[in-house]
């Protein structure tokens, strides 16, 4: 089943503005280590760009503790005020800010991950971001698409040898002040891949292209920072074989790149249609990746992919994420039907 709109185009571009029973325990910042969370990891995935909205989390970071929450991704991409490369930050959310999030997140044993778009969605609409404005050779289509035109986002070229050296940097920057263990890198929606236009990646297979880019995050992510890695995962799924179309899943051909990546990567599976089962699920499971079955905005199917993710015996299945793609206001996120179908209303 295809929607008629993509999550994020549902929204309006809110991409503009910017978790098994067995888990090993993470430090959440220094030392200190936060305690290990009791059961599945039960996260929220938001989009926050200032630091006005992050005091707003803040406050409610207790309540969403108290009915279950155990993990908060925040999505902050280029809102962020980078010290690596200073062109690239919209200044809105600060270092000490997170600090203080993340101290709150400490106290009350949540765990806090940054998260940031990395090789699609580098636009939306006519707004080209701030990596691709800057650095428009970086672009998987450079010199086409005048205002976005034609397109849905665009890409960064996984082959361009200058992504590592600017786009690691940040997610370093993020990953230092979030203080966290994982970063969520993205992924998602990559229409434009293994483009004719790109002087490295013409008549590549755009699945070789996914995986490389997957992989070199990896390598820089896990292997050499020692985090765990998650991302969306609707690029690695055959969108026929699967029946959940383009935007769910890959009709580009990038899916076979899911035997080309790493399986320690924790795989968020996102499906926001009710269907009767998500074969995506015991995919990735058979795979060896950890998956983390992502909702949104239904209440019912919430319930739905939640049921159905609970009927997978596996430690691999680890639990749900609540995404909110700006559709619930932070101060009433604790109470948001999606999350009280599963979690129950607050006391």
């Amino acid at each position: 089943m295809k929607p008629t709109l993509s999550r994020r185009e549902a929204l309006g571009g809110l991409s503009a503005v910017f978790a098994s029973a067995a888990l090993a325990p993470w430090a959440i910042s220094g030392d200190e280590p936060a305690t290990q969370p009791a059961g599945q990891w039960m996260g929220v995935h938001l989009t926050l760009g200032s630091d006005r909205s992050l005091r707003e989390l803040a406050v409610q970071v207790p309540k969403l503790a108290a009915i279950g929450i155990n993990a908060i991704i925040v999505e902050v991409n280029y809102s962020f005020d980078f010290k690596s490369a200073p062109e690239l930050g919209g200044g809105g959310i600060t270092a000490a800010e997170v600090r203080k999030l993340a101290a709150v997140c400490r106290e009350q044993h949540v765990r806090l991950i940054p998260g940031f778009n990395c090789l699609g969605h580098q636009s939306w609409k006519q707004t080209t971001f701030a990596l691709l404005a800057k650095h428009p050779e970086l672009d998987e289509t450079p010199g086409q698409y005048p205002d976005n035109k034609e397109i849905y986002c665009r890409s960064w070229c996984p082959r361009h040898p200058q992504i590592s050296q600017i786009v690691f940097p940040l997610l370093d920057e993020l990953a230092d002040a979030f203080g966290s263990d994982a970063i969520h890198v993205g992924m998602d929606e990559v229409f434009i891949v293994s483009s004719e236009f790109c002087p490295r990646c013409k008549g590549t297979d755009p699945a070789d292209s996914y995986a490389k880019a997957v992989n070199d995050i990896h390598e820089h992510v896990v292997d050499k920072r020692k985090l765990t890695m998650m991302m969306w995962g609707d690029r690695l799924l055959d969108g026929k074989a699967m029946k959940y179309g383009e935007w769910e899943a890959s009709e580009n051909a990038t899916f076979p790149a899911i035997d080309k990546i790493p399986t320690d990567i924790v795989i968020c599976d996102w499906h926001y249609e009710k269907r009767q089962e998500y074969p995506s699920v015991p995919l990735f499971v058979k795979k060896g990746f950890r998956v983390w079955p992502s909702s949104w905005k239904s209440d019912a199917n919430t319930r739905a992919l939640r049921e159905y993710a609970k009927t997978i015996t596996s430690e691999k299945m680890v639990g749900q994420l609540f995404t909110t793609w700006g559709y619930v206001k932070v101060e009433n996120l604790a109470a948001w039907p999606p999350i009280t179908a599963v979690l129950g209303k607050p006391g």
